[in-house]
């Protein structure tokens, strides 16, 4: 296929300056460029007739300035340039090819009838060539060495295009995470909104009003005659009964609406929360806690909370456990939680019963809440060997809080 220097076709100039992955199969299919130089029309000639093939676009130029511009405007498989030429030498032209940022990869096949001495082959590969032929050429010899470039060529442009699409798809999923991410950050803190809500409604219309209850109850019992032991201590069963109710409103909103959290900091709610656990479902917990360089960001405190209460949830719901320790270390620039139980464990494997499904929906919701916070959680369990789960999260780096 021959092509006019200065007109490229239409078609070759869309394909260059379009860079979408639909246009890519069409742009693999179209002929590779080959830059033919030398300053004498009918060697040009004889040598388009040689390299005719329907995968080549041959260019003509017949000076190094025509060969520049060509250089220039379009990407070349490979260039064959004639030696001797007026104004510029085909080796002066390589040297200032190979000093081209853009050019510098383009082969170069090196023509010549005069230049036979080994000093002048060696001239030829010391300023770029990749190949040295000598005229008359012959035509088997010319066409398997510019196929092999041609191909390597196409075998480039093909990874080229290969590395585009992955760049684009990894730069997609990246994309996909960080929204996700910022989902996930914003499902946790309308979740934590909606729990404020619910613990102001449990104080202010439920736990105030049942204290208000009670007291009135103690003063009613107060009121009964010493004589009627029966009904003081049926009241004084109901009252103990409306106590009870009383404090497990408030534990319930004290775990809806950690501000404990927020004025004394994650080591003395993780112990409390441990220590409150173990004295409720009489599982034995050991707290292992260091005592940390500076507070966190509240929310990644509050991950790490929030982590601690769903993971001893299961461990009532599901582990049948004796045992959980729970341990919080600095290790560099994250901070490690480790929880870990003696219980019936499970295989993540397995396809899961229902009570198997709620457990996993809450190991879900571990997970967004550590990635909520530029974190990570893993879990190992295995039937009759207890669970074990870990939380990282970023810590340090001006985190610290007044």
């Amino acid at each position: 296929m021959k092509t006019n220097l200065h007109a490229p076709p239409a078609d070759v100039q869309a394909q260059t300056q379009s860079g979408s992955a639909a246009a890519a199969p069409a742009f693999l299919d179209t002929p590779v460029n080959i830059l033919i130089v030398d300053d004498e029309p009918r060697n040009l000639t004889v040598l388009e007739s040689l390299l005719g093939d329907p995968g080549y676009r041959i260019v003509r130029a017949e000076s190094a300035d025509q060969a520049l511009l060509a250089l220039v405007v379009e990407d070349f498989a490979l260039l064959i340039l004639d030696i001797q030429m007026p104004g510029m030498s085909g080796f002066e032209l390589a040297q200032m090819i190979k000093e081209r940022k853009k050019t510098a990869l383009v082969p170069i096949i090196f023509l010549t009838a005069y230049y036979h001495e080994d000093q002048h082959v060696l001239e030829g590969y010391g300023s770029g060539a990749v190949d040295y032929l000598h005229k008359p050429v012959k035509p088997t010899i010319l066409r398997s060495k510019v196929a092999v470039f041609a191909e390597l060529y196409r075998k480039r442009r093909e990874c080229g295009l290969a590395n585009r699409a992955l760049l684009a798809e990894v730069i997609q999923r990246r994309r996909a995470e960080e929204q996700l991410r910022a989902l996930t950050h914003r499902v946790v803190q309308v979740q934590e909104i909606e729990r404020g809500r619910v613990a102001t409604e449990l104080h202010d219309n439920l736990t105030q009003p049942f204290c208000a209850v009670l007291v009135r109850w103690q003063t009613l019992a107060n009121k009964l005659p010493a004589r009627d032991t029966a009904a003081r201590a049926e009241l004084t069963k109901l009252s103990d009964l409306l106590a009870q109710n009383i404090e497990e409103l408030q534990r319930i909103g004290r775990n809806l609406r950690p501000s404990v959290l927020e004025h004394l900091g994650l080591v003395p709610v993780l112990r409390s929360d441990s220590a409150e656990f173990a004295e409720r479902t009489g599982v034995a917990v050991k707290v292992t806690c260091v005592e940390l360089t500076m507070r966190l960001p509240f929310e990644a405190e509050l991950a790490f909370y929030r982590i601690l209460q769903e993971a001893l949830k299961n461990v009532e719901q599901h582990a049948r456990a004796r045992h959980v320790t729970v341990d919080l270390e600095e290790q560099g620039a994250r901070l490690r939680l480790v929880i870990q139980d003696d219980g019936l464990g499970f295989d993540p494997d397995q396809p899961p019963t229902r009570r198997a499904a709620e457990r996993g929906f809450g190991l879900l919701s571990l997970r967004e809440r550590a990635v909520s916070v530029g974190g990570s959680v893993s879990v190992e369990s295995a039937p009759g060997k207890g669970t074990t789960i870990e939380v990282q999260i970023p810590f340090g780096d001006g985190s610290e809080r007044e």
